[in-house]
């Protein structure tokens, strides 16, 4: 079915697969790299109150959450990460495919397109590190 795709919107289509694989891995790494608030050595400084969990971001804290208290949202991120990995493979060999049925003329536009898909990439993780995964000093 993706084979079928016109030539530009396959690109297309893998650029928006992707942001739902990295919101599934920061709701993996909110998981997985929490630690309770109990558990935190803060030498006296503290994070607000209505966090159960934090996480370590090089020097500062990012919200976290325990897996016991919210199954269903943990189970949603193993979901969209491993469907979003299924879909990026599928759009992969739909790529492949059409590059190998492409011309002359089209292996260059294949070649632009993955650069075009590389720099969507490249503002995608510019936007999670440097607004969304700030973190906050304990106070």
């Amino acid at each position: 079915m993706l084979k079928t795709l016109p030539f530009p919107f396959l690109y297309v289509a893998e650029v928006a697969v992707w942001a739902p694989l990295l919101a599934s891995l920061v709701v993996l790494w909110s998981f997985l790299g929490a630690t309770p608030m109990a558990s935190l050595d803060l030498h006296g400084k503290s994070l607000p109150l209505a966090w159960e969990a934090a996480v370590s971001n090089h020097g500062t804290y990012l919200q976290g959450y325990v897996m016991v208290n919210h199954p269903v949202a943990f189970s949603m991120g193993v979901s969209g990460l491993l469907f979003s990995a299924a879909m990026l493979y599928a759009i992969h060999r739909a790529q492949k495919h059409q590059q190998l049925e492409a011309g002359a003329d089209f292996k260059s536009a294949h070649k632009i397109a993955s650069l075009c898909v590389l720099a969507a990439l490249g503002v995608m993780g510019y936007i999670l590190a440097f607004h969304l995964l700030v973190g906050m000093h304990p106070a």
